[in-house]
């Protein structure tokens, strides 16, 4: 168990690699390639407007500024 823990922490970024690769081609056989593309895009948009603009006043201000209301 110590050895893979090791394994783990020493490769974490080819292991991490290794899995968001292994869920991309699982899409793609799924889906298909376009499909799989736009729910990746999707998901890259909403974890940079979660993370950049977390705060409610931050968001609201954000699309106040990008949506025409």
């Amino acid at each position: 168990m110590d050895l893979l823990k090791e394994f783990l922490v020493k490769h974490l970024g080819e292991v991490i690699g290794g899995l968001i690769g292994l869920v991309f081609a699982i899409f793609v056989l799924i889906f298909g390639f376009f499909k799989t593309l736009f729910i990746f895009i999707c998901i890259a948009v909403g974890i940079f407007i979660g993370g950049r603009y977390f705060e409610k006043k931050r968001l609201i201000e954000f699309l106040d500024k990008h949506l025409p209301w």
